[in-house]
């Protein structure tokens, strides 16, 4: 991943953490390993939209809030009303290996970050790990930022 960035297309957010998307990481070092590439995510990867994480597992989140991409629409409206600021990432587990009228669901929260009157905490950054980009609906993947860990 890149260290390149550009002045007129930087993004700041409350913590401090600049990233220009279009060209990758402004860290300390391009990660190598699935391990180190997680870690960066964790500690230094911010985007306005959510992470499409190819080759992650949400076992690789284990200290976040999960929700299954299986859950109903009222709950998870319940679940978006429990989160607070102090939660950093929002994970959406097996969104892959649902049927895409299933992830339909997810496109407002995706897209607005709310979903009917209910919104994301502005400082949870959502994170989709997937196997495989292919099954996942092409709505929400021109939403969020591709990245590949594996």
């Amino acid at each position: 991943m890149s260290l390149k960035v550009s002045e007129n297309n930087q993004r700041k957010r409350d913590n401090g953490l600049i990233i220009e998307p279009d060209f990758g990481w402004l860290g300390p070092k391009p990660a190598n390993t699935k391990a180190e590439k997680i870690h960066q995510i964790k500690t230094e990867f911010i985007d306005e939209r959510a992470l499409l994480i190819e080759g992650a597992k949400a076992s690789d989140f284990p200290e976040y809030p999960h929700v299954s991409a299986t859950i109903s629409v009222q709950d998870l409206i319940r679940y978006v009303d429990t989160l607070n600021e102090t939660n950093s990432f929002l994970v959406i587990e097996d969104l892959d290996k649902v049927p895409t009228s299933e992830q339909e669901k997810f496109v407002p929260l995706v897209k607005d970050r709310q979903i009917l009157s209910s919104k994301l905490p502005s400082k949870i950054q959502i994170l989709i790990p997937i196997k495989d980009t292919e099954p996942v609906l092409r709505e929400i993947q021109s939403l969020t930022f591709p990245l590949k860990v594996a």
